[in-house]
């Protein structure tokens, strides 16, 4: 079988803890935003460095 090739994490930007993705996947759902968009408002929050999400993925209010 071949091996499945690992993510690679893009320069200057941080893999996130699973327990980082629990609570934005909570906050995401609470209020209504995708992942990405909690996951950077809690990074924000935190004083960490912000994961730039896909061009594809941003959602227009």
């Amino acid at each position: 079988m071949a091996k499945k090739k690992s993510r690679q994490v893009p320069a200057g930007v941080s893999a996130a803890s699973r327990a980082e993705m629990l609570e934005a996947a909570y906050f995401a759902r609470k209020c209504g935003l995708t992942r990405d968009e909690a996951l950077r408002m809690i990074r924000e929050a935190h004083g960490l460095p912000a994961v730039k999400p896909a061009e594809s993925g941003k959602r227009e209010h």
